[in-house]
């Protein structure tokens, strides 16, 4: 470790504001990607023609097709990457280092920042590559809206998963060239009660507090 680099022990009180993963996987891309080579008013054998087509020339079986539809529907990030999403689920280093990046763009000039928001991603990094959240899949509630549909004014039913009432904990590694660890813990503080982490941050969702924040 460099003489600039410090250790955080961190803790982040997500309480009323539950946290929604939402990750976009490269499977749920492959799938997007094969349904563009199925027209949807194409009867149910000529569909399934066109499915196995599609698969064949992506190098693909049908049981990989079966796999990677189960992965792309997974809610959360979690520290087994299983194929159900079952496991500890845990936020992942990049979507902090978003959060931070996001934050530094938006928060008022007297709350401390990373003005150059290319160094967001070499001056804060999470040991082990994500915080733990003790939570799993059985632990997550739903939460349900209406969202606008990009061609009309016509709203689609959306639903995601979130966990509510757990503490995310990790340890922060911080260039203090790049960022001050107290100026950091003022950058988290504000952007974790008003801007929030992850996804449905406009309904509410992924404000926590920090409740540690311990300088090895």
């Amino acid at each position: 470790m460099n003489n600039e680099q410090v250790k955080v022990q961190v803790g982040f009180q997500f309480s009323d504001g539950g946290y929604i993963g939402l990750p976009y996987w490269p499977e749920r891309n492959t799938e997007i990607n094969i349904s563009k080579d199925v027209h949807p008013k194409l009867g149910p054998e000529k569909k399934q023609a066109a499915l196995n087509a599609a698969l064949e020339k992506r190098g693909l079986s049908m049981s990989d097709y079966q796999r990677l539809c189960r992965r792309a529907e997974r809610p959360f990030y979690t520290c087994d990457d299983s194929d159900d999403g079952g496991g500890e689920i845990v936020i992942p280093q990049r979507v902090v280092q978003s959060f931070l990046n996001h934050a530094s763009q938006t928060v008022p000039r007297v709350v401390p920042r990373i003005s150059d928001k290319g160094l967001t991603f070499i001056g804060v990094r999470v040991q082990g590559g994500h915080l733990r959240t003790g939570k799993t899949q059985a632990d997550a509630k739903v939460f349900g809206r209406f969202v606008k549909m990009a061609e009309s004014n016509q709203r689609s039913w959306s639903e995601s998963k979130y966990i509510i009432d757990f503490t995310a904990t990790g340890e922060l590694l911080v260039d203090e060239a790049i960022i001050k660890s107290d100026d950091l813990r003022g950058l988290f503080e504000y952007a974790g009660r008003y801007i929030g982490l992850g996804s449905g941050r406009p309904q509410g969702y992924g404000r926590f507090s920090v409740i540690r924040w311990d300088r090895v």
